[in-house]
């Protein structure tokens, strides 16, 4: 036997051990990457009923620096899925609408008391999506296979020239809603929303005209708010 072969062998046995460690982790990590990719959250977001609950309505102006303000809301009934196979937690959800001058103008979503309707003899009652409330947790958590979905309260005010109202058709006013979840993970819909009367929606959300506009959720949208772009 060739004394000088075990030395050699062991000359190549170390590289060859090193490269079948290295793709040997290379492997793990696909396989781990390929199952995070499977198994995160996939969500999907939509308004409830379109045609029904999604509403712009006036409010009576108000005043900044001297100058008057035209005032608007928005309220939508908004439905998050989650096709994923994990669960997790909404960050945030925004509502941009496009003013006359074709900026979008971001709004976050402000706290509201909580809708009900009279269907018949029997009193419907509506949760705010992210709110704690009477007949809601608040909780913003999406199981995998699961949804969630709530009323959502946005207020729009402006002043100056005509330019920065809320760009509408027929009466009808389109935004964008989108979402973020604690993964940074973005999901949006489109939103058209119907003119109703003040009067109308204080029968449905008795109050809501006096809520100001620094009424902004402190425990549900958890995001800085550039983080919806």
């Amino acid at each position: 036997m060739n004394i000088y072969a075990f030395p050699l062998t062991r000359a190549y046995l170390k590289p060859a051990l090193e490269l079948s460690a290295l793709v040997l982790s290379i492997v793990n990590g696909l396989m781990l990457l390929n199952f995070y990719l499977r198994d995160k959250p996939k969500l999907t977001v939509e308004p409830v009923h379109p045609e029904v609950y999604q509403w712009w309505f006036k409010l009576p102006g108000d005043n900044f620096q001297g100058n008057p303000t035209r005032r608007y809301g928005f309220i939508a009934y908004i439905g998050v899925t989650n096709s994923g196979l994990r669960k997790v937690q909404l960050n945030s959800w925004r509502l941009f609408v496009r003013t006359r001058l074709h900026k979008w103008a971001e709004l976050k979503p402000i706290n509201m008391p909580e809708p009900s309707a009279t269907i018949g003899e029997h009193v419907k009652l509506y949760p705010v999506l992210g709110q704690h409330g009477l007949y809601s947790t608040g909780d913003t958590m999406v199981d995998s296979g699961g949804s969630t979905s709530g009323m959502v309260y946005y207020l729009y005010e402006c002043y100056g020239g005509e330019g920065w109202n809320p760009q509408s058709s027929d009466g009808v006013i389109q935004g964008e809603f989108r979402i973020r979840d604690a993964f940074k993970k973005k999901a949006k819909c489109k939103v058209y929303f119907r003119e109703k009367s003040l009067d109308d929606i204080k029968r449905f959300a008795p109050g809501i005209d006096t809520i100001d506009k620094d009424d902004f959720f402190t425990s549900g949208d958890k995001s800085d708010p550039t983080s919806a772009n």
